[in-house]
């Protein structure tokens, strides 16, 4: 990392739609200089609603680049501003960055690094638990999600989110997977206990991989550090 330039983290939070104008409001407070928006719709089984504290199934889904030295701040705000952790209002997750363009980093160094650049690790406030969780990412054919968090819940996942888009890519792809690139796509984030993500991504793929009719594609990725979210 360049001398000067803050380590930064993805913050992933998924809240109810309702939420939206809290978030702005305390994005803007916090000078985070760029995210992203979208709705999703959740397949949590009631139980899970009932731990992670939402109703209904439409979701909000919120993507935020932040110093890591910023989480345990941001954590606490969610905290106040949507009482997430204490009584339930959805899942913040962070996941590392390893890459970025360079112009998006100075934006961000140049809103936020003032502020946060001399706080030392050893500095950085504590989580309220260290994150023991990874996320599993998995895009379908249309209409197959719920095949997906089926095979999930069965090998010991909670449920998940879903958002809608379509898979584009190079006709080297078609060839060799035989799968088409035009045709709608669910895209599921479902994040899993680390102990648990190989035998779930097994259980996914076995039902839903890329040699079966919904053509689904898999990974995970590291979850950092976490609130909103407890298993029994």
């Amino acid at each position: 990392m360049k001398s000067g330039m803050l380590s930064l983290r993805l913050m992933v939070l998924i809240t109810d739609t309702e939420a939206y104008k809290k978030i702005h409001r305390l994005f803007s407070e916090e000078r985070i200089p760029v995210y992203h928006q979208c709705r999703g719709q959740g397949t949590a089984k009631t139980e899970l609603l009932d731990i992670c504290g939402l109703s209904g199934s439409a979701r909000l889904i919120t993507a935020a680049i932040i110093p890591k030295v910023m989480t345990g701040r941001m954590f606490q705000r969610l905290e106040e501003v949507l009482q997430i952790w204490r009584k339930g209002r959805g899942i913040a997750v962070t996941i590392p960055i390893t890459g970025l363009q360079e112009c998006i980093r100075k934006l961000v160094d140049q809103e936020l690094c003032e502020k946060w650049k001399k706080m030392e690790e050893g500095e950085e406030l504590q989580m309220k638990k260290e994150a023991s969780f990874s996320m599993v990412l998995v895009t379908v054919k249309e209409g197959y999600s719920d095949e997906v968090i089926d095979a999930a819940t069965k090998a010991g996942a909670g449920g998940g989110s879903v958002i809608r888009g379509r898979r584009r890519g190079s006709e080297a792809l078609v060839q060799f997977l035989g799968i088409s690139l035009q045709e709608e796509q669910e895209i599921l984030m479902i994040v899993v206990p680390k102990e648990k993500k190989g035998e779930i991504m097994s259980a996914v793929n076995a039902r839903c991989g890329i040699s079966t009719e919904a053509r689904g594609m898999i990974i995970s990725v590291p979850v950092e550090d976490m609130i909103g979210f407890e298993t029994r």
